[in-house]
């Protein structure tokens, strides 16, 4: 368990939540009959116009459609140039052999931002779809939660903890939800859990925690859908404000300038 030098500045924080970009292994390609890196690259734009000055960038996984060495390398590429720090966590999509896992270990680790925390989870299971966090993965939370209990904590996982009340999609929620809900509740002081997956937007609390979804930057969702289905929401990002008082605002953003090409005959991916 590696964890990122603390930070005694007392400002507040704006960070980006982006979520399932599903790239390619070529730039042209598209997704469900979108192309994901256009879009990407679009809701990447919106967000250095709306907040040129952000502190960091978490992408909450399915970073790859296609996860091969080539794919990651063009998203690291960007994002370095894009030039403001960012981390990852795998989804069910991703190759977590190739995955660029931050300082490249599948561990638990903790962002320090003043006096909040971010802390990194992998939900994703090998040939699975839904998600399961691990008993190593729990006991190294349980670590960092019980380390750091005077700062504010956000987790940041790729798999809904809750049910979507989409039937679809919830047959691959996080499969040990309980788990987790049993770590968190012996501390005071996690104000979120952050996730992707369900390419929506979404808001469930559960004993004064936050466990937000955030849409995804290509195609989106149709909410309350017990079938696969698309939605006509563009593709969008979420904006996490940390104030130095614990106070947590956020919002989420949708891409002005992407055409959605909304099939209704696709019935997965």
């Amino acid at each position: 368990m590696t964890l990122s030098p603390n930070y005694n500045d007392q400002r507040d924080w704006t960070i980006v939540q982006i979520s399932d970009t599903h790239l390619m292994d070529q730039d042209d390609l598209e997704f469900v009959h979108m192309n994901p890196e256009q879009s990407f690259h679009a809701v990447m734009q919106q967000i250095q116009q709306q907040y040129p000055h952000i502190d960091a960038i978490v992408h909450t996984g399915d970073l790859a459609q296609v996860p091969v060495q080539e794919t990651y390398a063009r998203y690291l590429a960007f994002m370095q140039h894009f030039g403001t720090p960012f981390y990852q966590i795998p989804g069910n999509h991703d190759n977590i052999d190739h995955f660029p896992f931050y300082q490249n270990q599948n561990q638990v680790h903790a962002i320090h931002f003043g006096k909040w925390s971010i802390v990194l989870l992998n939900s994703a299971v090998r040939g699975k779809v839904d998600g399961w966090i691990e008993q190593e993965q729990l006991q190294q939370l349980d670590q960092i939660l019980s380390k750091f209990q005077q700062q504010f904590v956000i987790v940041a996982c790729h798999h809904h903890p809750f049910d979507m009340k989409s039937k679809w999609i919830d047959q691959h929620k996080l499969k040990n939800t309980e788990n987790l809900t049993d770590l968190l509740a012996k501390y005071h002081n996690v104000k979120a859990v952050i996730c992707g997956h369900v390419h929506q937007d979404s808001l469930n609390e559960w004993r004064n925690i936050q466990f937000f979804s955030t849409p995804s930057t290509c195609v989106q969702f149709k909410p309350l859908s017990d079938d696969f289905a698309l939605d006509e929401e563009a593709p969008g990002f979420r904006v996490l404000h940390l104030q130095a008082n614990g106070e947590l605002k956020t919002k989420i953003y949708r891409a002005e300038n992407v055409q959605q090409k909304i099939n209704n005959e696709i019935s997965g991916y």
